[in-house]
């Protein structure tokens, strides 16, 4: 299935090829992305690591900063 990523951080988008079934953390490991450092938005919601992706579906994935 295809999955249509937008990194926010470094302001590009990529297709990605998953196998069906693939989770968000499928998708992240992929991209190798530490899913401690970012959060996932799907129709402007965020959905969690373990959740099932659909072909086609859109993601954005938002860097997080943590520190003091």
């Amino acid at each position: 299935m295809k999955i249509k990523v937008k990194i926010s951080r470094l302001n590009i988008e990529k297709n990605i090829q998953l196998e069906k079934g693939s989770t968000v953390m499928d998708l992240l490991n992929k991209l190798k992305i530490k899913p401690d450092t970012v959060v996932v938005i799907s129709d402007k919601s965020p959905i969690p690591i373990d959740e099932n992706l659909k072909d086609n579906q859109k993601i954005t994935v938002i860097q997080v900063s943590s520190g003091g």
